[in-house]
């Protein structure tokens, strides 16, 4: 009796996004897989739809596993997830469930002594609340991370202090981006808001959605945002660090040491950062004016580079002046400074008792639309420039 050849199927299904996260928290590994972990964090980014908001309410869920290696395991891969994914990502780690289950083995008063787990979710969370919820573009779809943070103070946890030098991460030194890169993050972050507002389908959740695709397609011009502006904005603080770093050089004392990890080496390594990006403006603009004040800044962070390497190793010359900023056309010398720059580039609930983010709690400290004191200046006018927030 024969029953015929066994028929193979001719594409073996790829697996899940679940499924590799659980092969990134195998109990059984001793420690984490970064090359996995990145390589998650690179699926969530390319395929983005439903992608982003599976791989992060999957990971919360491995963070409450009853084994402590899979929970550790889980908030590695979350860590790498947050710092190499974008605005889609972060959205829904900023959502209401996602938080509420974050903190769902926190008791409703903090013991005396909490678990290793407990205290990198809050330390995540602090990280987060100092760094993306403070310079994101879009932080206004980040309010919860605030939220649940005020919620844990008020419930007496102690956050612990954030590694500076792992957060820096979320907290970027360059800034600079072309008109065009401004607006595909924009369009990347309202695709991924409104697919998630319409996942939700509330009345208010349906009702933003129709205002934010009205938005996308357009509808109103004039609400566009000036992304020329926004890009001139940028490249006027450059000016101004490259202007005060020169400043600061000329109140060197000859055999003063600097660029030991100081000021003087984060104010260069911020001009530095952007010489790329300034130079491919160059080669991209086609307005012979704007070329010409793009490569008198460009000559102006040369200048003022090469004197700070001469500093620090030792050759003092005599202060210069203050350098001069790119030159003004005739057409807006009496413009304000910050439009000098200007360039044309071209056209279910939880149990009782539970710590969760509810509208009633959130009103003891305040309302969710109220921005975190570290939203607000330093007080020092060099750390504002710098963009520090780590205060």
């Amino acid at each position: 009796m024969s029953f015929g050849t066994l028929q193979l199927p001719s594409v073996i299904p790829k697996p899940t996004i679940q499924a590799i996260i659980e092969r990134a928290c195998n109990p059984q590994l001793g420690e984490p897989d970064l090359a996995l972990d990145l390589e998650i964090a690179d699926l969530i980014n390319q395929k983005k739809q439903n992608y982003p908001r599976e791989a992060a309410m999957h990971i919360v869920r491995l963070i409450n596993n009853r084994n402590p290696n899979v929970a550790s395991l889980a908030l590695t891969l979350l860590d790498i997830c947050v710092k190499n994914c974008g605005h889609a990502f972060h959205l829904h780690i900023a959502t209401k469930e996602f938080l509420n289950e974050i903190v769902r083995k926190f008791p409703e008063r903090p013991p005396a002594l909490l678990n290793p787990i407990q205290l990198r979710i809050l330390e995540f969370i602090q990280e987060w609340r100092s760094t993306i919820c403070v310079n994101s573009r879009h932080k206004n779809d980040l309010v919860h991370i605030n939220d649940m943070y005020r919620l844990l103070s008020y419930k007496g946890y102690i956050f612990p202090e954030i590694d500076t030098q792992s957060a820096a991460v979320l907290n970027p030194t360059e800034t600079l981006k072309s008109p065009d890169e401004l607006e595909q993050e924009d369009r990347a972050a309202q695709a991924a808001k409104l697919q998630e507002l319409i996942r939700r389908a509330t009345p208010a959740d349906l009702e933003e959605a129709n205002e934010l695709m009205k938005v996308m397609a357009g509808y109103d011009p004039e609400a566009k945002p000036d992304y020329k502006k926004q890009t001139n904005e940028e490249l006027e603080k450059i000016q101004r660090k490259t202007i005060l770093l020169n400043d600061m050089l000329n109140n060197v004392k000859v055999g003063e040491r600097i660029g030991g990890g100081d000021i003087f080496e984060e104010l260069s390594q911020a001009c530095k950062v952007v010489q790329p990006k300034i130079q491919k403006f160059i080669e991209e603009e086609v307005d012979s004016e704007s070329i010409d004040r793009l490569l008198n800044l460009n000559d102006l962070i040369n200048t003022v580079l090469k004197r700070f390497e001469d500093t620090k190793n030792g050759i003092f010359e005599p202060p210069e002046e203050k350098p001069q900023p790119p030159p003004q056309s005739s057409s807006t010398t009496n413009e304000s400074t910050s439009e000098s720059l200007l360039i044309d580039f071209g056209n279910p609930d939880p149990p009782q008792g539970q710590i969760q983010i509810t509208d009633d709690l959130l009103e003891l400290n305040g309302s969710s639309n109220n921005k975190p004191s570290s939203e607000k200046g330093t007080g020092n006018a060099i750390d504002d420039l710098l963009g520090l927030s780590f205060n």
